[in-house]
């Protein structure tokens, strides 16, 4: 059995992310909600999805599947707007926000890695947008009292920003390929 990613994306970054990554396994991308379907031929599932309000969109349909069918192998990539690791991003909190979605107690030994994807903010939905407004509000309170992580952000978003890149994706292949899922 071969391997199946299925995305979940609101701007694009996700999906884009799947299908590089589907491309690279030789398989499909498909949307969350063909997962059923589509897993039934997989022996590895991959989820592909974005980062809101600290959690990943789709986690607990996902989770479901896990549930549902132990047998089958399991790999995610968690895609958000924060840059990759760095000094003012530390891999630690990109663990901290995957870790809110699949905590290391049930997930223990789960492949994931992080994406930076994009922000765009014309492709909000209404509420995202209200709730964007207040984050950026939250942001200039932050730069105002010196704060360089806040402006970088508030900067970056504001404009607008394509944050991909297919060689993120290359720890994870370099995991499965490891593990000989792949």
């Amino acid at each position: 059995m071969g391997a199946v990613v299925v995305f979940c994306s609101q701007t694009g970054s996700a999906k884009r992310y799947a299908g590089w990554l589907a491309e690279d396994l030789g398989c499909n991308a498909v949307p969350l909600e063909q997962v059923e379907a589509a897993a039934a031929r997989a022996g590895v599932v991959i989820l592909c999805s974005w980062f809101h309000a600290a959690s990943l969109k789709g986690a607990k349909r996902f989770q479901a599947l896990m549930a549902a069918h132990p047998e089958k192998r399991y790999a995610v990539v968690a895609v958000g707007a924060t840059p990759m690791p760095s000094e003012l991003w530390p891999a630690a909190e990109h663990e901290e926000a995957f870790r809110r979605s699949f905590p290391a107690g049930p997930y223990p030994d789960l492949p994931w890695c992080y994406c930076q994807g994009g922000f765009h903010f014309d492709r909000l939905g209404v509420g995202d947008k209200i709730m964007m407004r207040l984050y950026f509000k939250m942001l200039e309170s932050e730069a105002r009292k010196g704060s360089e992580r806040s402006a970088t952000a508030l900067a970056q978003m504001r404009k607008g920003y394509d944050g991909c890149d297919r060689s993120y994706l290359e720890p994870l292949l370099a995991e499965l390929r490891q593990r000989g899922w792949v």
